[in-house]
Parts: structure tokens; C-alpha cells; sequence
């Protein structure tokens, strides 16, 4: 008798481990949270870091978060941040898209440690791409549980998009202790790392070895935050996926406020008061784009701005003062923002003569389209070798003029298709299910391939996370480099532009005046 009451108090003992592990309790700068496990790691979600951006805090810099009482559950990730709910369209199913509830309170972010982490794992923040409008961090394929379990400290935030996020107003500017306004998305961001570097350490992370990184609006708010002196100090490394040059204008404070003036008079405001006082589905809908006659991406209009305070100057031009130079990994996907209407030779003529003006024929000239097949082709590849040779002419720059290390590459592994469906290739943020190891999903005819890409992503980037390089044979780009690592089927280094011919093309395209980046 005596030995089966040791083995059930052993087994109950036991099983109260096991509940406490599922039960961790964290205390932030905030209060305690308690998480749970998930796989080969703990989640912590929907933490607060900052106060409600609603009411009054509406169009204002993000204010303190209020401490809390008691153990907060963190079983549950906070509202996505307000915007217009995604439908699935193209390649992008659910996995890919933001979710309700929506809320304007919104501002929390999620952390994920290595199950019974001990301390000084590096700690990545991830920001959500979505255009500056849309997006949240808590989108399936953002999962950080399977980078975590291999040695990390992962956060994913939220932070304030399209017009919640970026209105500037000359109203809002004059009462902003900033002299500034607009930029609070970005603020957000900042506030946010400020909370890393105060409570990573208590999550098992060196808080001083963040690296900030960030995929589309995300990578640009990452080459934002290199230059603005407000983040400075607040990571130690970067990463910019779908890129540091995206040809996204950063337009000046003033455009961006009379954005905000013809806002006000469209709804009939005439104070911020007023503004702020209308329903959060109003300024949405009286927001919304609706597509025209011109082709092309649509319009961003909300978003950051060059204010001299948070953006110094637009980070798109590779010289100036950089707050923080620290070593970089940039990089595309092989079929990023493809126009998949250009199917005959005529459309393709008439795609490169709209796009590139006076340098049509030259860049005609250099990719065939005889044929049907031709043309599908070009406009692909010429679509690739534009924002290559932008990232390889913005990195060149950069490193000579600021000293920051870059590590470029062009990512080509497809991501499967939906079963039935099209392939799209290596899409748009498709490189970011094998990142955080969120690959299974949904009806697509997954291979063992998959698997190893995610190894080779991981490996990659948990390199550079501890040690500022990621991995062997990847070299940085220097003032003359013509070669980037390719990632995906191939892992090696390779031209980054499919000719010299092509490159020299668009590199007077950019000497003239036009624009090399993703957009």
C-alpha cells in the first residue's frame, strides 16, 4: 500500500509540475501575466504596451500602459488593430489575413519563450507588414512558438494602421509636444521596443540583443526605425524581408497633412475634437480605396511621413545620417508583385513603355517578348530585376556612406498551392510560414522540401541573431558587390540581377530619376 500511495503522490506531483509549467507567471514592468504552454515553448499574449489609443488618445503619441492587478491571462491574443476586414483573394487564404475582433484597443504584443527558458536567449520583434493599413500580430503564419522552441525570444506586436495610424492633420501637429503628427503607427513600434528592452530579460531574453525585424510595410517601418533618432539604442540587428527599397514614398509632413485637412472636410469636421469623436467604422469606410481606371498597386495614402522628428529624411535614399547602423539582412522573394494581367506581347510593351518612360526601349530590347510565353516570362523577370538592382544599388550606398553591414538575398523557393489551384510561385511574404516554422497549413501539397527550407531559414537566422552574421558563405554587400545569396532550392551566393546588361539599365533608369523598388 505503501508504495502505491509514493507512486499516485509521485504521479500527482508530477502532473503539478506539468500544470505549473502550463501555468508560468511572468511580472512585466506591467503586472504579471500568466501564459501558457505551446509545443516546445511558452506564449504570453495580448500583453499591453501601451495605454488605449481611443477617445481623447485617438491621433495622439501612445501613452503609458496602466499597471494591472492580480495575474493577467495570456491565453488570448489582444483585438486586432481597427481597419477594413481582408476576404482571401489570390494566394492569400486565411493563414495570410487579419482577423476579428477589431478593436481601437489594440495596442498589446505577444511573446513566446523556449519552454523553461533560463535567460539570454536573443530576442526577435517582428512587425506586421499590410500597406501601412491593415495587418496585425496575431496572423497564423506569425506563430512564434517553433522559433522560440529552437532558442529564441520571439515578440509579435500590433501597432496602429491606416487612418488610426497615420492621419496627420495640422491641428494635431500644433498640439503634439512632438511637432509632429501622423507618425503614431511608428510610435507605436518604438513604444513597443522600449518594452522589449525593459522586459526581455524576464522572459528568459537578452535585452541586449534585439533584433527588430519586419516584412512589406513592416520592412519599411524597419528602414524607418534605422534612421530615426527616436529608436535609437532600442536594437542591436535587422531584418527587412521584401525590402529595405521598396520605392514607397515617405511623402513630406505638409502633403500628409492636407491629406488630413480634405479627410475633415469630406466628413464635415472642423475640429479634432470633432474628428476624434467619429464612429471608428466611419473613418474606415469614408477612407476605404476603391479601385479606378488605372492598373497598378492602389494608392497608400496613410502613411508615414517625414517630420524631422520620428523621420528624419526617407529612408528610400541610402546617404544621410543613419541613428542606427546596425547589421542588416535585406532581401526579396523571386515573384514579388508580379502583374499577372500582362499575358501578350502588345501588354508587356505597353506595361515596360508606362512604367519606364524613356528607358522603355533600352529595357524592351534586353527582354524578349515574341511570344505569349516570352512575355509572361520578361514581365516576371523584369519585375525581379528591378527590385534587385534597387536593393543592390540602395545597399551599395549604404554601406559606403553609413558603414552598416548588409547581408543581401533573393528568396525563390515556391510556396505550394492551394490544391486545385494556381501556383504563384515565391510570393509576396511567402517566404515568412518557413521563418517561423508555420508550414502544414491549409490545403496544399506540402513536400519534405518545405521542411528543409524551413531548417535553412531558421539556421539563417538565428545565426545572425547571436552573432550579427548569418551563417557561412553568405557575404555582405560591398561598394562593388553584384552577387546576394539565394535562399530557397538553391542556398548559394549568386548574381542579383539575371545580366550585367540589365543592371547597367537600371542603374541609369535610377540616375535618372526612376524608382527600383518593390512598388
Amino acid at each position: 500500500m505503501l508504495r502505491i500511495a509514493s507512486f499516485a503522490g509521485a504521479l500527482a506531483l508530477c502532473f503539478a509540475s506539468q500544470g505549473a509549467l502550463a501555468q508560468s507567471v511572468v511580472a512585466t514592468s506591467g503586472g504579471e501575466v500568466r501564459g501558457t504552454v505551446n509545443g516546445g515553448a511558452e506564449a504570453f499574449l495580448g500583453i499591453p504596451y501601451a495605454a488605449p489609443p481611443v477617445g481623447a488618445n485617438r491621433w495622439r503619441e501612445p501613452q503609458a500602459a496602466e499597471p494591472w492587478q492580480g495575474v493577467r491571462d495570456g491565453s488570448a491574443f489582444g483585438p486586432v488593430c481597427q481597419q477594413g476586414v481582408p476576404a482571401p483573394w489570390g494566394p492569400y487564404t486565411a493563414e495570410f489575413l487579419a482577423a476579428p475582433p477589431m478593436s481601437e484597443d489594440c495596442l498589446t504584443l505577444n511573446v513566446w519563450r523556449p519552454k523553461g527558458a533560463a535567460g539570454r536567449s536573443p530576442v526577435l520583434v517582428f512587425i506586421h507588414g499590410g500597406g501601412f493599413g491593415g495587418g496585425a500580430g496575431s496572423l497564423p503564419i506569425y506563430d512564434g512558438a517553433k522559433l522560440a522552441a529552437k532558442g529564441a525570444v520571439v515578440v509579435t506586436i500590433n501597432y496602429r494602421v491606416g487612418v488610426f495610424g497615420f492621419m496627420a492633420h495640422p491641428a494635431l501637429t500644433a498640439e503634439s509636444p512632438l511637432g509632429s503628427s501622423g507618425n503614431y503607427g511608428l510610435l507605436d513600434q518604438i513604444a513597443a521596443l522600449k518594452w522589449v528592452r525593459a522586459n526581455a530579460a524576464r522572459f528568459g531574453g537578452d535585452a541586449g540583443n534585439v533584433t527588430v525585424s519586419g516584412e512589406s510595410a513592416g520592412a519599411a517601418s524597419v528602414a524607418d526605425l534605422m534612421v530615426s533618432p527616436m529608436a535609437k539604442g532600442l536594437f542591436d540587428k535587422a531584418v527587412a524581408f521584401s525590402g529595405a527599397s521598396m520605392a514607397v514614398d515617405v511623402p513630406p509632413l505638409r502633403q500628409n497633412e492636407q491629406i488630413g485637412t480634405d479627410l475633415a472636410a469630406k466628413l464635415g469636421k472642423t475640429t479634432i475634437a470633432a474628428m476624434r469623436a467619429v464612429p471608428a467604422e466611419a473613418l474606415i469606410e469614408a477612407t476605404r480605396y476603391v479601385p479606378g481606371a488605372s492598373s497598378g498597386p492602389p494608392r497608400l495614402m496613410f502613411v508615414p511621413n517625414v517630420d524631422g522628428k520620428v523621420i528624419p529624411f526617407d529612408p528610400i535614399r541610402a546617404t544621410g545620417p543613419v541613428a542606427s547602423p546596425v547589421p542588416l539582412i535585406s532581401g526579396y522573394n523571386s515573384a514579388e508583385m508580379i502583374d499577372p494581367s500582362v499575358r501578350t506581347p502588345a501588354q508587356f510593351e505597353a506595361a515596360v513603355r508606362a512604367r519606364y518612360g524613356a528607358s522603355a526601349e533600352r529595357l524592351l530590347a534586353l527582354y524578349p517578348h515574341a511570344t505569349g510565353a516570352e512575355a509572361v516570362a520578361s514581365n516576371t523577370l523584369i519585375a525581379r530585376d528591378r527590385y534587385m538592382a534597387g536593393l543592390l544599388l540602395w545597399a551599395r550606398e549604404r554601406t559606403r556612406s553609413a558603414q552598416q553591414p548588409v547581408f543581401a538575398y533573393l528568396y525563390g523557393h515556391a510556396y505550394p498551392s492551394v490544391k486545385g489551384g494556381q501556383s504563384w510561385g515565391a510570393f509576396h511574404s511567402s517566404q515568412l510560414p518557413y521563418v517561423f516554422g508555420n508550414i502544414g497549413i491549409g490545403e496544399r501539397a506540402w513536400t519534405p522540401a518545405d521542411g528543409r527550407v524551413v531548417r535553412q531559414w531558421q539556421d539563417r537566422l538565428l545565426a545572425f541573431m547571436r552573432t550579427g552574421v548569418p551563417g557561412e558563405g553568405w557575404a555582405k554587400v560591398s561598394k562593388t558587390s553584384a552577387a546576394v545569396m539565394g535562399l530557397g532550392d538553391r542556398e548559394d551566393m549568386r548574381p542579383a540581377v539575371s545580366s550585367p546588361e540589365r543592371f547597367e539599365a537600371f542603374r541609369a533608369y535610377a540616375e535618372g530619376g526612376g524608382k527600383l523598388g518593390l512598388m
